[in-house]
């Protein structure tokens, strides 16, 4: 099952490849080129093995790129594949470029920064350093106080694994920024993705605590439309919460698996069981490691 708080970023990224500019901007003071078009995220290294990134951006003018990857959980498979990708589309495209990844939480992006180096016995060493933008609760006011909606909706995402009075005050604080947004179709798109991507906790707790837009007049069809949203998102927790249990009982029995082949399962393995929620991809893991000779090969394919 795709994470919500994962494909809605992937989503409004490709859509307004220029947000991206602006969040580097803003957090990691570097300029991207302002005519990045989303190209094929396909990165193929050799026929027929590919490596797919959540984004790639290209300028049509310069031939810089960019990949881009929203994180939630460490991913051993990555210390292989962004090395990967960015050596191929730097061969690809003939010049240098950059990987961008996103995440919301901070040992992640640790992770994030080492993960993409290899030592060799004679001393061969390769090296991936990735521009991480961590987009924790200490940015978030950061992204508010710019009062730019595009903005203000990363300072929401980040709020996507918590719960907390502070969260929800980011999240007031966002969606304040946002509904002052001249564009209806760009404000209506904003609000439906921040509340898809909030702890259902955290959803409840905005419903019952009204935001006060003391200059901004809001329609009846506006405050019908939210109240759906809310049911919706109701309903969502309840559907989410039942493959929740059922994605966490798959992993309890991969680990059982893997604890029963005698492979070696470290905090970072486990992390990335526990952390999975889509149950067809924990099932193919749990068939593979019957009969898998090493861990690596569990996650292979």
């Amino acid at each position: 099952m795709p994470n919500p708080s994962h494909e809605s970023m992937v989503a409004l990224l490709r859509a307004y490849p220029q947000w991206l500019r602006s969040l580097v901007a803003t957090l990691g003071r570097r300029t991207l080129p302002d005519d990045m078009v989303v190209i094929d995220a396909a990165v193929r290294v050799v026929d027929p093995a590919e490596v797919r990134p959540d984004l790639v951006f290209a300028s049509p003018s310069t031939g810089t790129w960019t990949l881009v990857e929203v994180q939630h959980a460490v991913d051993p498979a990555k210390a292989r594949k962004w090395p990967l990708a960015v050596a191929a589309l730097w061969n690809e495209r003939g010049v240098a470029g950059d990987l961008v990844v996103l995440t919301a939480s901070r040992a992640v992006a640790s992770w994030a920064r080492s993960v993409g180096t290899m030592q060799g016995d004679l001393g061969t060493s390769l090296t991936v350093r990735p521009r991480v933008i961590a987009l924790t609760s200490d940015v978030a006011s950061t992204l508010l106080e710019t009062g730019r909606p595009e903005l203000a909706f990363f300072a929401a995402w980040a709020m996507h694994g918590r719960r907390g009075p502070a969260a929800l005050s980011v999240v007031r604080r966002a969606l304040t920024v946002i509904v002052k947004a001249s564009d209806a179709a760009l404000r209506a798109k904003l609000v439906r993705y921040i509340i898809n991507v909030l702890d259902l906790r955290l959803l409840r707790r905005l419903k019952e605590v009204p935001m006060e837009l003391k200059d901004v007049t809001i329609s009846e069809g506006l405050r019908q439309w939210e109240e759906e949203i809310f049911a919706r998102g109701e309903a969502r927790g309840e559907a989410r919460g039942e493959a929740r249990g059922t994605a966490r009982g798959e992993a309890r029995l991969l680990l059982k698996v893997l604890a029963a082949r005698k492979l070696p399962v470290d905090e970072a393995v486990r992390a990335r069981v526990e952390a999975c929620t889509d149950t067809a991809i924990l099932e193919r893991w749990a068939v593979a490691a019957v009969t898998a000779a090493s861990i690596d090969a569990v996650f292979a394919g």
